[in-house]
């Protein structure tokens, strides 16, 4: 069996919309639920950001909001817990080792992408109006949206996410990512 695989996006009138993917848990008639895994990265482009992986997300009580497009699917298979045979469950984490140990095939291939370290250049007061020092170096600006970008083409590399089926026809995940709203 197949999970859908969306992208929430969190609209923002002053700033880039965030970006995280939502994996929603289903009932035994397979129908989505609002609760499941939201898998994100969240930081600035200043600081930098960091992965992370939040177990029983409900989409329906987040006050911001966000809207849901469908990327691709997963196999039920990439989103098994690990059992003590093949590593370990997720109840015998606390919350320090959760961060560094993947809880699934799908987690540990989305921390395979790294979560951009800071893009932006800091001002240095000390050589403002310095016309003989060399202009400051110019970065590509990555943030949640980027992450998200790589990380659904790495997990299409990897075999992990499958294009939709029935209606999306030639479209891939990365496609569909590419025309997700950016604010």
């Amino acid at each position: 069996m197949d999970r859908t695989l969306y992208v929430l996006v969190y609209p923002s009138r002053l700033f880039a919309a965030h970006w995280s993917f939502w994996l929603p848990y289903v009932d035994a008639r397979t129908r989505a639920l609002n609760t499941g895994d939201r898998i994100h990265v969240t930081g600035d482009r200043l600081s930098g950001f960091q992965y992370e992986y939040i177990r029983n997300y409900n989409v329906r009580e987040d006050e911001r909001h966000p809207n849901a497009f469908p990327i691709g699917l997963v196999s039920e298979a990439h989103l098994r817990e690990a059992t003590n045979d093949e590593n370990i469950t997720s109840g015998e984490l606390d919350q320090k080792d959760a961060e560094s140990v993947a809880l699934n095939a799908f987690d540990e291939a989305c921390r395979e992408v790294p979560a951009p370290e800071p893009s932006l250049n800091k001002v240095n007061r000390a050589n403002v109006g310095n016309t003989t020092g060399a202009p400051p170096k110019r970065t590509q600006a990555k943030d949640c949206q980027w992450w998200i970008r790589e990380a659904a083409s790495y997990l299409m590399k990897t075999g992990i996410l499958l294009p939709l089926n029935e209606g999306h026809d030639g479209e891939t995940p990365t496609s569909r990512v590419d025309g997700l709203p950016r604010h």
